[in-house]
């Protein structure tokens, strides 16, 4: 059979497409399960705890300063998932001048006398619980001559701590990813090579996704960003989480500052929206669950489907961003090629 180039581009941007899809809908899932088990919560506390010690940590954490950040939900508070510098500093400096002398004299400058008295804590010989602390500390305060530079110092460490704290949920994240990814492939049957084979075959199923693909890369994937179709959907759902635009009041938006279980609402909607989006494809995937061959789809190579089911796992692993940009350069390459020709230029 032959195959000609136009085919073959119009088969890798349907599949890459269906890649970019799931892809979403993947991380969709994986945002939804950390939103539910408060895994950036975790992860902040389990970091703050590496470097305050597991005494101070508990001390930290009930510090009134950090109280009033966590968000109550039908009689529970919601832990923090994020601390800024200037928090962090804030509060750790406060139960230092604590320790090292309670309230500060009204008649001092307290950033003289808070650092003198932080000072004072890290030469003692046996500083209890905040020993580990003060190990963090004391290079920062060799190097600081008054209290400004002690703080701007003690934050510029801080940020550059939570950026390695930011890579050890990149890395959890990958691993969560690749997980729902498999689980996904294995539940929906979404078998790569089938799937291959299917565009070859099938001009329609071919020509419906390469549509679908050229409209998607044209509006810069907005169809499936929580954008104006997915507001409408969040909207009917509950329209309290919504509001009009303040630029344009025939349109409405997600409300900003959402609270945490309001958070969790707008993407389980959003989990909900993608799936439409993936039903509305009308692949080839899923499984029979009545006939005479079993579960498994028509035309579905047995032996070869645990290979299609790794294949899909791998790629949707990727991550949506870069399906879509290999998808804008197929679809750019499309273009091109099935422009007319014409006076291109000047002739001689």
């Amino acid at each position: 059979m032959h195959i000609n180039i136009s085919t073959l581009l119009d088969v890798a941007i349907g599949l890459i497409f269906i890649f970019f899809v799931f892809s979403i809908f993947v991380s969709g899932i994986v945002e939804l399960i950390n939103s539910l088990i408060e895994q950036r919560a975790k992860l902040l506390r389990l970091a703050l705890g590496k470097l305050l010690g597991k005494a101070l940590s508990k001390e930290f954490f009930e510090h009134q300063l950090t109280e009033i950040k966590q968000e109550h939900f039908a009689g529970f508070r919601k832990p923090i998932s994020y601390l800024s510098a200037e928090s962090f500093s804030t509060v750790l400096i406060d139960l230092l001048t604590r320790s090292a002398g309670g309230q500060l004299p009204s008649d001092l400058k307290p950033t003289e006398q808070t650092f003198e008295k932080i000072k004072q804590l890290s030469n003692q010989s046996d500083a209890g619980k905040y020993e580990t602390v003060i190990k963090l500390i004391q290079p920062i305060l060799a190097k600081s001559d008054n209290f400004n530079t002690f703080q701007t110092e003690l934050e510029k460490w801080y940020n550059g701590y939570m950026e390695q704290v930011s890579g050890w949920f990149k890395r959890y994240v990958q691993g969560v990813l690749r997980l729902v990814a498999l689980v996904v492939t294995l539940l929906l049957n979404v078998d790569t090579i089938h799937l291959t084979n299917q565009l070859f075959n099938d001009n329609g199923l071919r020509d419906r996704l390469v549509d679908a693909a050229v409209k998607t890369t044209a509006d810069g994937g907005a169809s499936f960003k929580k954008d104006t179709a997915f507001v409408s959907q969040l909207a009917r759902y509950d329209s309290s989480l919504v509001k009009k635009d303040s630029l344009n009041s025939s349109k409405i938006q997600i409300k900003p500052a959402l609270t945490g279980a309001d958070s969790l609402v707008v993407q389980a909607v959003y989990v909900d929206f993608v799936k439409g989006r993936v039903a509305d494809l009308k692949l080839p995937i899923g499984w029979v669950l009545t006939g005479k061959q079993g579960p498994w789809l028509p035309g579905q190579d047995h032996g070869v489907a645990f290979l299609g089911w790794l294949l899909t796992a791998a790629a949707l692993s990727f991550g949506a961003p870069f399906w879509f940009d290999l998808l804008l350069k197929l679809v750019n390459i499309r273009n091109t090629a099935r422009r007319p020709s014409g006076n291109t230029g000047s002739s001689n």
